[in-house]
């Protein structure tokens, strides 16, 4: 394992909404005039369908125009801050993530999507605070999620028995969670303790996870494996995650220590 290497925080997960569509008329047949508030829905949900197609630039162009007509609709301005997230334009995400916790009667969405955004550009600390606030909400249903985040904040920070702490606790509320056992395998390994490290990911491969994940747990899988002096085992996993992800970063550097080992 390569020190303090990165990792995508937890996914976090894209609503998407049904689209409805329909017609209001008059009692004389005429058409009604246009309902902005619906409008703007429409536009929002436009919007959310993009980002979840990853076409993030047509999302924040719908979601813009919805927050334009209704500025109270708190999940247009959560999405928006979602496809800014994706951007990497952080001052906008920031803000319209604030006002979907301004907006929302529950804020939980909103808040995990900050506290993922703090994460992404190194303010750890405030992560760790967005997490904490959801911890302590006994509303908050999904606590295995924040307390990975909190658990890679502190990662992060390089506290790591803290960060221990925060993986084991989102793992005794959602035993399978992968990003959990993906993140604590990451601890594990920068500690020195392959075969821990090996548990984990192994773990982490049983629960199918994404694309990437899987690619990222073979890649680490096969640097365990080297270390352990398994150049057979390393060999293969090295090329699962070439398999599955040829093109993404854990398969184009498995293709770099395949070169080496052979």
């Amino acid at each position: 394992m390569r020190t303090r290497s990165v990792t995508t925080p937890p996914v976090l997960a894209v609503l998407v909404l049904a689209l409805t569509t329909g017609c209001v008329t008059t009692e004389i047949g005429g058409q009604a005039p246009a309902d902005p508030t619906r409008q703007a829905e429409t536009r929002r949900d436009v919007g959310i369908d993009h980002l979840s197609k990853g076409r993030t630039a047509l999302a924040i162009r719908n979601l813009l125009e919805s927050v334009e007509q209704n500025p109270e609709d708190y999940e247009a301005h959560l999405w928006l801050g979602e496809a800014y997230r994706r951007r990497g334009l952080t001052d906008l995400a920031e803000d319209h993530l604030l006002t979907a916790i301004e907006l929302a009667s529950r804020r939980h969405r909103p808040r995990i999507n900050l506290a993922a955004l703090y994460l992404q550009v190194g303010r750890y600390e405030e992560s760790i605070v967005q997490s904490n606030v959801l911890i302590d909400d006994p509303t908050f249903a999904a606590l295995w999620q924040a307390l990975t985040n909190r658990g890679w904040a502190y990662f992060k920070m390089d506290q790591p028995s803290q960060a221990r702490v925060s993986y084991e606790e989102a793992l005794e509320f959602h035993p399978t969670y992968w990003p959990a056992l993906l993140n604590l395998g990451i601890l594990e390994s920068s500690l020195g303790r392959r075969l821990e490290a090996l548990e984990r990911f192994q773990q982490v491969l049983l629960e199918h996870p994404s694309r990437n994940a899987q690619a990222e747990a073979n890649f680490r899988i096969g640097e365990a494996f080297v270390s352990l002096g398994r150049r057979d085992r390393a060999l293969t996993h090295f090329a699962n995650a070439i398999e599955v992800s040829p093109y993404g970063r854990w398969g184009k550097q498995s293709q770099k220590y395949l070169k080496l080992l052979r």
